[in-house]
């Protein structure tokens, strides 16, 4: 039950991050096709473009984790051939990765409200940056959902 909703969240970050993705293109061709056909520039279409790519890496990020297809290096998971072992190694990566993203959503959430407090804003557009650290936090929560997910649930991949 748990992993079946957290399934169908990731598909909206999914849907979310692909969304961004075609935004993000088609502002670029279209700032493109103005900067080089008429000699107009969009003004803060590259800030923008810049925002929705990383919003879109951030969103996939919990995605990534839960279908286990981050970079890693798979010396030690080819040389090891005890399924318990192997699992072991599974749940002490999930601990450290896991650790770390605690320690990056403590950060982020303290640099989000204080971008919050003092009405911080992009340089060109003017649009609120604790919105880019609150999802940067949000999906690094998410990450670490992921990784409880696959060690009590799954003991492999969410997805």
């Amino acid at each position: 039950m748990i992993v079946k909703t957290y399934r169908k969240l990731l598909s909206g970050l999914h849907a979310l991050a692909a969304i961004a993705l075609i935004v993000a293109t088609a502002l670029t061709s279209f700032n493109a096709i103005t900067r080089y056909i008429f000699g107009y520039v969009v003004f803060g279409s590259e800030e923008l473009c810049s925002y929705l790519t990383l919003t879109m890496v951030f969103l996939v990020f919990p995605l990534v984790e839960a279908k286990g297809m981050n970079l890693s290096v798979d010396l030690i998971d080819n040389a090891v051939k005890s399924q318990k072992i192997k699992t072991v190694i599974l749940v002490f990566r999930g601990v450290i990765i896991s650790a770390l993203l605690a320690i990056m959503v403590y950060y982020q959430y303290r640099v989000a409200a204080v971008q919050l407090r003092f009405s911080a804003a992009t340089p060109a557009l003017k649009m609120p940056s604790a919105l880019f650290y609150g999802i940067m936090t949000v999906c690094f929560l998410f990450g670490i959902v992921s990784w409880i997910c696959i060690i009590f649930f799954n003991k492999r991949r969410v997805l």
